[in-house]
């Protein structure tokens, strides 16, 4: 198992772009105008990736104006 997931609420994100201003080698616009995490899978509404070391992800939540990227490390969410 990954030591950190990160998940993005979708349903909340308002495609401000600070993630990717913040974290570009993990996030990027879609086509509908919101951010996608980059290699991340579908869960209901919403997107989730695991990997070993959250990285600039952490950055990305903390200074995200929606609140709607949370980072866990090891079941336990961090952001």
């Amino acid at each position: 198992m990954a030591k950190f997931k990160i998940i993005i609420e979708r349903s909340l994100c308002t495609g401000c772009g600070t993630c990717i201003d913040t974290c570009p080698e993990f996030w990027e616009m879609a086509n509908d105008d919101l951010s996608h995490l980059k290699e991340s899978k579908m869960k209901g509404d919403n997107e989730e990736r695991e990997m070993e070391d959250a990285e600039c992800n952490i950055e990305a939540a903390e200074s995200c104006p929606a609140e709607c990227i949370h980072v866990y490390e090891n079941g336990a969410q961090i952001v």
